[in-house]
């Protein structure tokens, strides 16, 4: 585009605005952004539609409300660019103005998602686990995860086993199924449910069981992650394999925190989940890992180093209350 073609451009009171690079200023209508590309249509170029890289964008600005995401959650309201990044008046949050970023205007024209129209993302992961806790050992976990995002929530499902050897005598024996659902925030407030199940044979449970669902509160957020607190209600239920032994039941607590940051060099997730028993005092259950994602890439393929801990605050007899993993995970990904 060249910069004379600005001075055809009529001087409406109300249309959108884009600032290129190179100091090229566009009046028209923003129809939408997705795969890296901004299209606006310019009455002054003769209407049709113009594509232009994201990457040539300085700045814009839409007269009417719009709707942007990154990909998960969606804020519709008057939207506005500067320096490489994108923010709405519908919401709090900030995004970057890079191939991610979709802007669309009505909710049939989303570029990636559509309502009722869920887009998958699945990964599988292999490691290698040093373990302390029921005995001294190694091992490793492999694990599956789908997650499933639309304009208005997230599905997530996954599994994964562990299993770990010292010596003759297992250290780890375990099995995660785990289901969550949660709805994308509206400002800074989402609804939640999720479900952890499995066994843990090292530690003489056949099964157990954590169901819970309530309040998440996006605590902090900006372009490169985010902080979220759950409070909820929870049901936790755990059956063992020595005889005599009284199964748990027990209505409880949900309290959890879930934190993610995009380091430029790596990618830091951590969570945590606490769940304590109404019914027993002192008596309760933690879930942790925090784990760092390395050399990341255009390539399916990473590598995720972190540590894992899994407490009960009382444990059976002869039982240790705490379970510590220090892994090195490759996990590969595709859609």
């Amino acid at each position: 585009m060249k910069r004379f073609l600005l001075l055809l451009a009529p001087l409406w009171a109300f249309a959108d605005t884009v600032t290129l690079t190179d100091g090229t200023f566009l009046r028209g209508t923003i129809e939408r952004a997705a795969d890296g590309y901004l299209e606006v249509s310019v009455p002054a170029l003769g209407g049709a539609s113009q594509k232009i890289a994201l990457a040539k964008v300085e700045s814009f600005r839409t007269e009417a409300a719009v709707a942007v995401s990154m990909g998960g959650v969606v804020q519709r309201g008057i939207a506005a660019a500067v320096a490489g990044r994108v923010t709405s008046s519908g919401g709090v949050e900030t995004c970057e103005l890079n191939g991610k970023f979709e802007l669309w205007r009505e909710p049939a024209l989303r570029p990636v998602e559509r309502r009722g129209h869920r887009q998958w993302t699945m990964q599988a992961d292999f490691d290698l686990s040093g373990r302390s806790g029921a005995t001294q050992g190694s091992g490793f976990s492999a694990g599956f995860q789908a997650k499933g995002v639309r304009e208005v929530d997230t599905l997530l499902a996954g599994i994964r086993i562990v299993r770990a050897q010292a010596g003759t005598q297992t250290s780890a024996d375990d099995l995660h199924v785990i289901l969550a659902y949660e709805t994308n925030p509206t400002n800074i407030v989402f609804w939640y449910a999720r479900t952890d199940s499995g066994y843990d044979n090292a530690r003489l449970v056949d099964f157990f069981s954590v169901n819970a669902a309530g309040l998440g509160l996006r605590l902090y957020t900006d372009g490169a992650g985010k902080l979220d607190a759950r409070v909820g209600l929870a049901h936790r239920t755990e059956r063992y394999a020595a005889a005599g032994l009284a199964n748990l039941a027990t209505p409880s607590a949900d309290l959890g925190l879930v934190l993610s940051r995009e380091l430029g060099w790596a990618a830091l997730d951590s969570s945590i989940s606490i769940v304590p028993s109404f019914q027993k005092s002192g008596d309760f259950y933690i879930r942790h890992e925090s784990s760092i994602n390395l050399l990341r890439g255009p390539r399916p393929l990473s590598l995720r180093l972190g540590l894992s801990n899994d407490f009960r605050s009382k444990p059976q007899a002869g039982q240790v209350k705490l379970d510590t993993a220090y892994f090195a995970r490759l996990t590969y990904a595709w859609k």
